[in-house]
């Protein structure tokens, strides 16, 4: 059987990840995400039997849910805020698993609040046609949400060290924002292809 390409890109950002936690030493934040994995496979094999558990390819599709989840151990132990107004660091820590954590919390943050809103006025309008869209990229197609976010870390790295020539580990609430407008860019355009693909497809 294929292996599709959401799959390998699965594959990719799981290896990512672990690499990148092992070297900078998150162990708190990787031994959580596996567990989120665990425990979500167990449930869900109660739930779904058959479709959801230790066994099955479907809990994997939402690595970035027990990831971003887990990131608060991150944040925790690293995000300090700095004197400078509307200025944070993650300190004692990378570069790359910083810019990994901040845009995996501003992708989910975004995503959650879209999903609120939709359900807010659900079942009215276009709703019960963006619900599900929204659901298939954080879900069942997740190589378009691992190309959001690693190009909002590249924009960020691109910035702050090229650019600013400062450490990418410090961050202004400009550039969060900023962040979060690309993450909502990002996701409303995945829907909006949805919905031209239903309209025309």
């Amino acid at each position: 059987m294929a292996v599709g390409f959401d799959l390998w890109v699965l594959a990719v950002y799981i290896t990512v990840f672990i690499v990148a936690a092992f070297k900078a030493g998150e162990f708190q934040w990787l031994w959580a995400s596996v567990l989120l994995w665990l425990g979500f496979s167990v449930i869900g094999a109660q739930l779904l039997p058959g479709i959801l558990g230790i066994t099955y390819l479907a809990p994997l599709y939402i690595p970035h849910f027990y990831i971003a989840l887990a990131s608060l151990f991150f944040f925790i132990n690293h995000w300090k805020k700095l004197p400078e107004k509307g200025w944070w660091q993650a300190q004692e820590t990378n570069g790359f698993i910083s810019l990994f954590a901040v845009s995996g919390m501003l992708m989910t943050a975004v995503f959650l609040l879209l999903a609120f809103l939709v359900y807010l006025r659900f079942p009215t309008g276009i709703t019960p046609y963006v619900m599900p869209a929204l659901l298939q990229m954080y879900a069942l197609k997740p190589a378009y949400w691992f190309v959001a976010q690693a190009l909002i870390m590249l924009i960020f790295y691109v910035h702050r060290s090229l650019i600013s020539k400062e450490p990418v580990t410090r961050f202004s609430g400009k550039q969060l924002q900023a962040g979060v407008l690309m993450a909502f860019l990002f996701q409303t355009a995945y829907v909006f292809n949805e919905l031209l693909n239903i309209r025309f497809g």
